[in-house]
């Protein structure tokens, strides 16, 4: 499917104490009552004065770090942790869920001590599932593939993701590219903000909050860790990372990492591969300088998996999907129908303290991404080629019609520069700064013919079909480029002995879009440029050592999603083009919070939250030759209310178990004009917007033993703005159980891991491919019927079990 639409085997052998551990973490779960902390608090106190060395070895937020409380004024809980090969060290509470924050926003986290524990197939989307206001949909229960995001009712196109301070998003549709930056085995921690963004963060799309990715840094001492994996579907994984330690007397420390994996798909036929490396070079010097260089290159292939409507997921199930085998005019075979993928990463956080108040921080960031969306259809020998019609002359015909592969390279390279300056001066820290980002992208549409055994020549852009006067044959020809600039100044300041904290800032969003479109009869030109101030103020106020209440009020805004904003599509079978330029404007959020958050044997964290949007665009789709392309649907303004919350345990005789939960209200506020009548949609439930989610987990550690049971529950979410269509609601489970060994010579901390993923086994709808404004042919408010149209849907798999043996060395 293209990307306007989308998105060996062997099991390491476990004991009988293993299987041990598992019946004891499901008998577990009546674990209750209240015991006293096995670990005594102690006081961290840092010298007044002096600010906390920033680090360039992983991404943080100044807004985050000083809307902090003075850890000199509270008790920070230091626990005696555990070795072990992959950096878990059992001291987070709610077994890697539930860290403590501080921040005057709904902020939540998982830590290694969780991340480690799942499948190291797995990817930074799939390990938020569990967090309060997250829904997280997979095709895939490896997590191989594609995830798809959601907080609080707004979808991954609405969310920031920053990895190392570098904005990892696709730069106008903003798909992330969370699976392809980083190998889970390198990531330190995953933190979600729900609603309040972060301002110094290099993003423009957070209407729904902004996910951040920290790398595990390069380590003090010389070693490296081995994970070697093997389960369902053929599956294989090495993954193998060697720390250098500090390099003489330089001051330098470096890790390079690299992963191969490769699996069957896991519905219907076809496979997938993937290479991966990870390097960071880092020098930290004096008192919190420190500069960086971070590599991430990705190498992907797969074939694609097909969207069903509802009423093909009902007939076939799923069995749905590309097929096998190739005959003339078979344009569902997985040949034909994959995607690749091609990405490079280079970041350079550096950090310089200026004077001891004056801190200047720089992230030079260049991204580069080259990937293939190929889906098959058929071409006429007499086709349009824009307004103009053709003779293609075409191989492999059959009655004067061939069948093709569609191929979209797209081709695409970022620059970006974030820096600001933040000045500590007494109880105040001001900061101000901005980010600056420069966009090329190309977006063709060619084809390649199959022959009758479906193979095709040489899919990149070599063998295309070609027009008598010699050009590429294509149905589009896009260039792309944006600038974005976007300066902004934050104040914190802290009164009452640091109990009281006050915060506000500004940021401006300033981002212009330049495009052409060479087919012949589109529109040549089209651009935009998008202004949009942003303030924000938030307040916390620490009522004792373990509590603290917060507030915070912010906008957001994001630029219209979708290159079809701005150029038309064509199909080959009319001389008009079957969609429109569409001006749209920007998403603009106004947003409030009010949280409490208690830290100690028992951590709660609890938020009230309300925002109102204003142009909401949600993601639809429209076939053009067979193959569906997204188009944005204009649903009006959008208001949500709701509470989440979250309980944790710090490890309690080993035992950290974990509940999360969120009641959201969400509805639209507006009709929506469907062309033919206007639909009374008015108050209805707002698409992908799920009155409740919760989550349960409970984990144990004891240093040998290991394992965690964790389970997810998702109510009804509806597919269209008439509520005619929805996703049922479904509950998943994992299960987790694991044994270390003593160290044996070189091997540090080896250990044995099985992880089972949808311990009930059943496929099910888990996300939306592509909303609608109704399902089923419906009455507008002037009695016009309005044709229904169905919505595209996201098949989660079934049971998968992975078995990894992982060392240290």
């Amino acid at each position: 499917m293209p990307r306007f639409s989308r998105y060996r085997s062997g099991l390491v052998a476990t004991s009988t104490r293993l299987g041990a551990c598992a019946a004891l973490l499901l008998a577990s779960t009546a674990l209750a009552g209240h015991a006293h902390a096995q670990h005594a608090p102690v006081k961290a106190a840092r010298p007044a004065g002096k600010a906390k060395p920033a680090s360039a070895s992983r991404y943080h937020s100044d807004f985050l770090e000083h809307s902090h409380v003075d850890p000199g004024q509270t008790e920070i809980m230091v626990h005696a942790g555990i070795g072990s090969a992959n950096g878990v060290t059992n001291t987070t509470p709610g077994g890697g869920l539930m860290p403590k924050q501080t921040a005057p926003i709904s902020i939540s986290a998982v830590t290694r001590d969780y991340i480690a524990k799942q499948s190291p197939t797995s990817n930074p989307i799939a390990l938020v599932k569990a967090l309060p206001g997250v829904v997280s949909a997979s095709a895939d229960p490896l997590g191989q593939t594609s995830t798809y995001l959601s907080i609080r009712g707004l979808d991954q196109t609405e969310i920031g993701f920053v990895y190392e301070g570098a904005p990892i998003s696709d730069s106008i549709n903003y798909t992330p590219f969370t699976q392809n930056v980083v190998d889970t085995d390198n990531i330190a921690r995953v933190t979600i903000t729900q609603g309040a963004p972060d301002l110094t963060a290099p993003v423009y799309n957070e209407a729904g909050g902004l996910m951040s990715i920290t790398l595990r840094p390069a380590q003090q001492k010389t070693g490296g860790t081995l994970d070697v994996s093997g389960g369902s579907k053929s599956l294989y994984r090495t993954f193998l990372r060697l720390d250098s330690g500090e390099l003489g007397q330089s001051g330098i420390r470096s890790f390079v990492s690299f992963s191969a994996s490769g699996n069957d798909q896991w519905r219907g036929v076809g496979t997938q591969r993937k290479y991966h490396l990870d390097a960071q070079a880092i020098r930290e010097w004096g008192d919190g300088n420190s500069a960086a260089l971070i590599v991430s290159w990705d190498d992907y292939f797969a074939n694609s998996f097909r969207n069903p409507t509802m009423a093909q997921w009902k007939q076939y199930g799923s069995g749905f999907n590309y097929t096998g085998g190739y005959t003339p005019g078979a344009i569902y075979s997985a040949s034909l129908n994959t995607y690749t993928r091609d990405s490079l990463f280079v970041i350079a956080p550096t950090v310089f303290r200026l004077t001891d108040e004056l801190t200047l921080h720089a992230t030079p960031t260049f991204a580069r991404f080259n990937e293939y969306y190929d889906s098959g259809t058929t071409l006429a020998n007499n086709s349009y080629f824009g307004n103009q019609l053709v003779n293609l002359n075409l191989p492999y015909t059959t009655k004067g019609v061939a069948t093709v592969q569609s191929i979209n390279p797209v081709p695409q390279r970022t620059g970006i520069l974030s820096t600001y300056l933040t000045w500590e001066h007494g109880h105040n820290t001001f900061q101000a700064g901005t980010v600056y980002s420069y966009l090329d992208l190309d977006e063709p549409i060619y084809y390649g013919v199959a022959d009758f055994q479906g193979g095709v020549a040489n899919r990149y852009l070599d063998h295309n079909i070609l027009m008598p006067d010699g050009r590429k044959y294509a149905t589009l020809d896009m260039n792309f480029i944006q600038q974005l600039n976007s300066p902004f100044v934050f104040d914190t300041l802290k009164l009452f002995g640091n109990r009281l904290s006050l915060s506000a800032g500004l940021k401006m969003v300033l981002v212009s879009r330049y495009s052409t479109n060479l087919i012949p009869g589109a529109v040549y030109h089209h651009g935009a440029s998008y202004d949009q101030p942003l303030p924000q103020v938030a307040m916390s106020w620490q009522l004792g050592p373990h509590d603290q209440i917060y507030a915070d009020g912010y906008t957001t805004y994001r630029a219209p999603a979708s290159v079809q904003v701005y150029g038309q599509l064509f199909s080959s079978s009319k001389p008009t083009a079957v969609s429109v330029v569409n001006p749209l404007k920007g998403e603009y959020t106004i947003g409030e919070e009010l949280g409490w958050r208690h830290y100690g044997l028992v951590n709660i964290t609890a938020s009230f939250f309300n925002y109102n949007i204003t142009n909401t665009q949600v993601k639809s789709y429209l076939y053009v030759n067979a193959i569906p392309l997204p188009i944005p649907l204009e649903a009006g303004g959008k208001t949500s209310r709701g509470v989440q919350a979250e309980i944790g345990l710090r490890p309690w005789h080993h035992f950290s178990p974990y509940v999360s939960a969120q009641y959201l209200h969400a509805t639209m506020d507006n009709n929506f004009n469907a062309g033919a009548d206007i639909l009374p949609t008015a108050g209805k439930v707002a698409v992908l917007s799920p009155k409740f989610t919760g989550a349960i987990g409970l984990s144990y550690d004891d240093g040998t033993f290991f394992g965690n049971l964790a389970a997810n529950y998702v109510s009804r979410q509806y597919t269209t703005f008439m509520n005619d269509e929805h996703i049922p609601g479904y509950a998943v489970g994992d299960l987790t159980a694991g044994y270390r060994f003593h160290s044996i010579g070189p091997a540090k901390h080896p250990q044995v891991q099985l992880n089972i993923a949808n311990l009930g086994g059943s496929a099910y709808l888990s996300g939306l491919a592509g909303a609608t404004a109704n399902a089923k042919a419906t009455q507008g408010i002037y009695g016009h019927t309005v044709s229904g149209v169905a919505p595209l849907y996201i098949v989660g798999g079934g049971l998968a079990v992975v078995g990894s043996f992982t060392t240290g060395f």
